[in-house]
Order: structure tokens, then C-alpha cells, then sequence
């Protein structure tokens, strides 16, 4: 008696799944690229972060001079703290020692956006006016052109 060939036959047997560690060479590229992709980008944010701390600094002190100062003397501190930020962010230039009328074309010639145009033709005059109203609208005339400077102007010197 002949016995029956389909009962020699066994199950198919998968091979094991494979596994996903260790990684592939081209994983391991692929992970160390991103790694310094990430380290690069961090360490260009933070660099960003600490170039623009006069920015700040310089905005907090604005913020400060608009809560405490008196009408009379805020357009004083705003040029000051001003002068004091553009020699920080333009070092061994001496813009700060222009003239009030020259150091505002220096600061309209390195903002790309239009300020301080709304000054009295003779600033000097208009800053020791007795017109209460006229002081109170020049003030924030430049407190808000000087926010704007400080925020978007250009660190390259202006030509």
C-alpha cells in the first residue's frame, strides 16, 4: 500500500521579521546630518537672540521714558537712549555725536521704512515750545518713529 504524498507536506515556514535595530548605515548618515542640521540652526538662533539684545534693552528703556518721563524732557531721553543704540549697533562710527538734524537723516538713511517724517522744520524751536500740544503730538511723533528704528533698522552702515 502506497501512502498518501500530500501527508509528507509541511507548513510553510516565514522567515523572522526583520528587525529594526541595528540601523542601516544610510539611517545613521541620515540621523547625524539631521543632529548637526539642528545643532547649526540652534546655535544661529541663539547667536540672533544675544546680537539683538540692545534691541530690546533699548526698547524696554522707551518703554520706560514714555510711563516716567515729563512732557518736557522725553524727547531729550528718546534722542539719548537713540544715540546710545546707534552706537552700539554701529560701533567706531560716531553717529551719535552728529548733530540732532544730521543724526535724524542717519536714522531715516538706515531704516528701510519712512521716519521721523512728520518733524517741525526747525526741531530746536519746536523742542522748547510752550505749546502743550504741540509737544504732546512731537512727542509721540518720535517715540513711535523711534520704536520703529530701533526695531527694523539695518546693522550695515548707511552709504
Amino acid at each position: 500500500m502506497e501512502a498518501d504524498p500530500l501527508a509528507q507536506l509541511r507548513d510553510i515556514h516565514l522567515p523572522a521579521d526583520i528587525s529594526w535595530w541595528p540601523l542601516a548605515p544610510g539611517w545613521w548618515a541620515l540621523i547625524i546630518m539631521l543632529g548637526l542640521m539642528v545643532g547649526w540652526a540652534i546655535s544661529k538662533a541663539f547667536k540672533r537672540y544675544r546680537a539683538n539684545l540692545y534691541r530690546r534693552q533699548a526698547l524696554a528703556k522707551l518703554e520706560q521714558i514714555e510711563k516716567t518721563s515729563a512732557n518736557s524732557n522725553l524727547l531729550t531721553e528718546v534722542f539719548a537712549t537713540l544715540k546710545q543704540t546707534a552706537n552700539i549697533a554701529y560701533p567706531n562710527q560716531h553717529y551719535s555725536s552728529l548733530s540732532i538734524d544730521k543724526f535724524i537723516v542717519f536714522l531715516q538713511d538706515s531704516c528701510p521704512h519712512s521716519i521721523f517724517t512728520d518733524l517741525p522744520e526747525n526741531l530746536d524751536s519746536a523742542l522748547y515750545s510752550s505749546d502743550q500740544q504741540q509737544i504732546k503730538t512731537l512727542n509721540l511723533t518720535v517715540l513711535a518713529s523711534a520704536k520703529t528704528w530701533i526695531n527694523v533698522h539695518r546693522r550695515e552702515a548707511p552709504q
